[in-house]
């Protein structure tokens, strides 16, 4: 099996951070989120990885060139333009091979345990399998029965909903029914498939998850684990140290190895910015290598 992680997104919703960085390495927990994937994925003994570039690619490949964490090749598949979440398959057949493909979303972190993904996976003569975790408000829903999935979007009678994690697992027999050029989503084929009544595997992840993509839910998703009464175990399974961050109570903050630090205000992201007029910190991450004045840091307190 080899493993497909997206980075090709813009970043946009996530502005204005990304304007300088690119989503997959924007920091959770004080490391990139790309590298917390990339630990996952290989940690559950997938060494063949590759992922997919548009925007800012230079500094994705050079962040992978420049880290020890990147221990294998790893394949690199610049986008000139989007190719979408199905689209991006094609320009990797060739590296893909006859190998089953995980795909992973490049702005979300789970606890998930992946060998475990695979093992239901293989246990099963699915044509796919879907990471899914409990119905949110907004998201396209998924319908289950059993651990199969019946239907994506269209309410399926005695069904139960869902919404896709942004993680699963593609067949051979499932890559060759993807369109083979232009810009498309992979939930089409799914559709497609499932009207066929194609077995497509649910495999349910009830722990925790956390979308990236919004400034609100990227402060949200440290907030959540931070607080959380078993963080040290969602810790170990996202790869993450508690050592390389601390959370100040008293002010509701996050200062992540910062020296000197930026703070956040109304509950929004800033990048590595220096500012030379008086802000508010409130609750707030705060990225390396940022400065604030020292009036900046009395307003704060």
């Amino acid at each position: 099996m080899k493993a497909l992680l997206l980075a090709a997104g813009y970043g946009t919703r996530l502005k204005p951070l990304t304007d300088s960085i690119p989503k997959p390495l924007t920091l959770f927990m004080g490391r990139p989120i790309l590298d917390l994937v990339y630990s996952q994925v290989t940690g559950a003994g997938i060494q063949s990885v590759a992922v997919n570039t548009h925007h800012l690619p230079e500094m994705i490949r050079l962040h992978i060139q420049n880290s020890p964490l990147y221990k294998q090749p790893m394949h690199i598949s610049y986008e000139s333009e989007i190719l979408g979440t199905g689209g991006a398959i094609n320009p990797l057949r060739l590296w893909i091979g006859d190998e089953d493909l995980l795909i992973f979303n490049g702005d979300i972190v789970a606890s998930l345990a992946i060998s475990d993904f695979i093992i239901a996976y293989q246990e099963t003569k699915a044509l796919a399998s879907m990471v899914l975790i409990p119905y949110k408000e907004g998201t396209t829903p998924v319908y289950i029965q059993g651990d199969h999935v019946v239907a994506i979007g269209d309410e399926a009678c005695g069904a139960e909903k869902r919404t896709f994690a942004g993680i699963h697992i593609l067949s051979q027999a499932f890559i060759r029914e993807v369109p083979k050029a232009g810009f498309f989503s992979v939930i089409d084929t799914y559709k497609r498939l499932l009207k066929a009544k194609a077995p497509i595997l649910a495999f349910e992840h009830a722990s925790y998850w956390a979308d990236l993509g919004i400034p609100h839910d990227y402060l949200e998703a440290h907030q959540i684990l931070l607080q959380h009464p078993e963080r040290s175990r969602l810790c170990q399974a996202l790869q993450l140290s508690e050592e390389s961050w601390r959370y100040d109570h008293a002010q509701a903050s996050l200062f992540v190895d910062c020296e000197p630090i930026l703070g956040f205000k109304n509950s929004f992201v800033f990048g590595p910015v220096q500012v030379d007029q008086p802000i508010q910190i409130e609750t707030c991450i705060v990225y390396p290598h940022s400065h604030v004045t020292k009036h900046s840091q009395d307003q704060g307190k």
